[in-house]
């Protein structure tokens, strides 16, 4: 499938506003077993929505049960996902194996668009023997003229070919594009825009099929020290930097959790899985003292 025909399947998904989408979830919280329970029974395996007959029409359909409790679930289950693997990424960088750590930071990173993007209604389930885009928040087709917030009661189904990551990556940047979000570090989310979606996966590729790469970080065969660790970062979200893809993964990461922390604070039930995930149940240990310095600088510069 040519880029095109991929930039074509992504302007399916319109304009949406996190503070009707909020509001909308507020009314479809599941009813999870546990801090860090997986979704049950999650989208690939919803009988309701399986049992949609969508075709390449990309109709639009009315919901079908729990689909969009479940939706929700599968959101919060990879917000876990990611704050774990976020986690596992400074644990390893602290033990001073910078490069593997940057390796990681690039599948956190990916776990993460793919949460915010089921966040904002997005998500890319496969369901029979294909992928699709499902949109459960798109554009009403008929203005509302008092203002108030849209009631969903309808999904949009498209159908894809394997999502190749770089196809998912340029699906995140049309979603951040499209979202009005007023909870988000917008300097944060033009610098994820600004990447082209091809270099996303890129460093992170080079590790896996160029046999005599490694990152100029003198630690393949000894530790490096914390301190390095703890700016590899940089100062901007730049292909060309070392610890892009630490950058990455920070960035990412930041964004899903301000939306969380948004939807937790109108929520008591979301706000017991935020504070049960790895790195809220670490704030303020040393195990998260690269990421806090992230937050320190993106903070100063937002200020």
């Amino acid at each position: 499938m040519s880029d095109t025909s991929w930039r074509h399947k992504w302007k399916k998904i319109g304009a949406r506003n996190w503070g009707e989408i909020r509001v909308a979830w507020l009314g479809n919280i599941p009813k999870f077993p546990a801090v860090g329970a997986p979704p049950e029974p999650g989208l690939e395996n919803l009988p309701a929505l399986i049992a949609v007959p969508f075709n390449n029409n990309n109709d639009r359909f009315p919901d079908v049960p729990i689909l969009r409790s479940n939706s929700l679930w599968e959101a919060v289950f990879l917000f876990h996902k990611c704050a774990h693997t976020h986690l596992a990424v400074q644990r390893i960088g602290q033990q001073g194996m910078h490069s593997w750590s940057l390796f990681n930071a690039y599948h956190s990173a990916y776990l993460g668009a793919r949460g915010i993007m089921t966040l904002l209604g997005v998500p890319t389930p496969l369901l029979g023997s294909g992928q699709v885009l499902l949109d459960l928040f798109p554009e009403p087709l008929k203005k509302n003229k008092h203002g108030s917030s849209p009631i969903f009661q309808e999904f949009v189904i498209v159908r894809l070919a394997k999502l190749d990551q770089r196809y998912l990556w340029e699906a995140f940047q049309r979603v951040l594009r499209m979202t009005d979000a007023t909870c988000w570090d917008i300097a944060l989310r033009d610098a994820l825009l600004n990447v082209d979606f091809e270099d996303f996966s890129r460093p992170r590729n080079k590790y896996l099929y160029k046999a005599s790469f490694w990152p100029p970080l003198a630690d393949i065969t000894a530790d490096r020290a914390l301190v390095d660790f703890n700016k590899l970062f940089g100062a901007g979200l730049d292909i060309a930097e070392e610890g892009f893809l630490l950058r990455l993964c920070f960035a990412v990461y930041r964004l899903f959790e301000q939306l969380m922390t948004d939807l937790a604070s109108q929520s008591g039930v979301i706000k017991l899985q935020l504070d049960g995930s790895r790195i809220f149940a670490n704030t303020g240990l040393p195990a998260i003292e690269c990421y806090t310095n992230f937050v320190t600088q993106v903070s100063a510069g937002a200020a």
